[in-house]
């Protein structure tokens, strides 16, 4: 995972962090901030960038699970057009079953990060809505092809 054009970047080691005056973002390597002159404490520096580096994928990880999830109505109409409909279906039944547990994964993942970040508080509350409405979907169509199976049957 590279965080930007820094030294940093090249060793793997998050190095941008937000200035704890300006609020500018900044390289914890640097003896002052750029833009209002604080002097940075490595240490404190450090440990705010890997937490924004954090906070960055967790919110990355958010938009690759809302695209996602975005494909689920399309796989569904898959379903219907001649040809294609096995891989609607298999597309649709997969992310049925996956993006609640892949909602899971990253509620647990990203759990004890805390942050005053507004993409990140935003991240978070997709996932769970994600979450709830796909696991939901899946309760209703589960219960549904149940009952057409229940009911639908032929009697001998």
């Amino acid at each position: 995972m590279s965080d930007g054009f820094t030294i940093g970047a090249a060793t793997g080691e998050p190095t941008i962090f937000e200035c704890p005056a300006c609020k500018e973002t900044i390289d914890s390597n640097a003896e002052t901030c750029r833009f209002c002159g604080v002097k940075v404490d490595h240490e404190a520096a450090r440990t705010a960038a890997a937490v924004l580096a954090r906070v960055n994928q967790a919110c990355s990880d958010a938009s690759y699970m809302k695209s996602t999830a975005l494909t689920l109505p399309v796989f569904y109409g898959l379903r219907f057009v001649p040809f294609i409909a096995l891989l609607g279906g298999i597309g649709f039944w997969g992310l049925l079953f996956a993006l609640p547990i892949w909602a899971l994964i990253w509620l647990a993942k990203y759990r004890g990060l805390e942050s005053d970040d507004a993409e990140f508080r935003k991240a978070r509350s997709t996932v769970k809505w994600i979450g709830i409405i796909v696991a939901a979907v899946l309760v209703g169509v589960l219960a549904l092809n149940i009952m057409v199976f229940m009911f639908a049957r032929p009697s001998y």
